[in-house]
């Protein structure tokens, strides 16, 4: 799979007297994956995107991008790209279309009146002439979802999409995403803390702490680790005494086997291990 991104040992700094941002951090995001950056608060996730995005200069290091994601002068083309990072800014007088087709003049959008009519309508949005001012948090995360794919971009950067949303509202967005990848085959970027979404959604990951990168793996990796096989058996029955039956022959155990399940590591706790092990170093203060 070629690469759609590549970190090439990128280091950043807020400011001379403060600590790097991120310190010397290299990966590549293959074209036309999920990638799921993880980390904790504070872990460099969202400089890594805005770095890529332009509004963020490196220290050291550049981005390398793919030759149909990158302008002339080697940036981003934002033209194909659907970006949403954390506290966008909102205009409260505009209406949501209003809004909406502000950012689509940029994109040039064709069609644009069924686009946003199919958007609204996925996501739940009943009335686009609300004044974006009037909205809850929640709404207001659906209108920038919005905006992030109105022009059904080759690459999508979302920083905590799903924040403010209730459970229904998260598995609307995970979905609408979901048949925007089929319609595209385009690469996803997802900054998330929910670690159980990011399993399902996720096919590569990397997490970071304190501006450095721990790993980055693709999730298929995690199905060749230990795996855990949950055997359910009749009440009554001491596991001791399956487990017994079963190691002097399968086919001669007088124990009855009513469901046998493998679990995979799931990526939450591959996380947590992480965090452990770098716990266990004392690289973490």
């Amino acid at each position: 799979m070629s690469a759609c991104i590549h970190f090439s040992h990128l280091s950043f700094a807020y400011s001379k007297q403060s600590s790097l941002a991120l310190d010397n951090v290299d990966f590549a995001i293959g074209k036309g994956e999920s990638f799921a950056l993880l980390g904790p608060n504070g872990a460099g996730k969202t400089t890594l995107l805005r770095i890529l995005c332009g509004r963020l200069s490196a220290l050291n290091g550049c981005v390398k991008l793919d030759s149909e994601m990158r302008l002339p002068n080697g940036m981003l083309n934002l033209a194909k790209c659907g970006i949403l990072l954390e506290n966008p800014g909102v205009y409260p007088r505009l209406s949501i279309e209003e809004y909406l087709r502000f950012f689509a003049d940029f994109y040039a959008v064709p069609d644009l009146k069924t686009r946003l009519s199919k958007l609204a309508d996925a996501l739940g949005i009943l009335n686009l002439f609300q004044k974006m001012g009037t909205l809850s948090q929640g709404m207001r995360q659906k209108v920038q979802i919005m905006r992030a794919l109105l022009p059904c971009p080759s690459l999508l950067l979302l920083d905590e999409p799903v924040a403010n949303l209730d459970p229904e509202s998260r598995e609307t967005v995970w979905e609408l995403l979901a048949d925007w990848k089929r319609q595209t085959n385009g690469t996803l970027v997802v900054c998330s803390h929910i670690l159980a979404e990011m399993d399902k959604v996720a096919t590569s990951f990397a997490i970071l702490e304190r501006g450095k990168l721990l790993c980055c793996k693709k999730v298929s990796d995690l199905q060749n680790r230990e795996v855990e096989i949950r055997v359910r058996i009749p009440e009554g029955e001491t596991e001791a005494a399956f487990c017994e039956h079963l190691l002097s022959s399968a086919k001669k155990t007088k124990g009855e086997v009513l469901n046998v399940k493998t679990v995979r590591p799931s990526l939450e706790k591959f996380y947590w291990e992480c965090v452990a092990s770098l716990k266990s170093q004392g690289l973490k203060k």
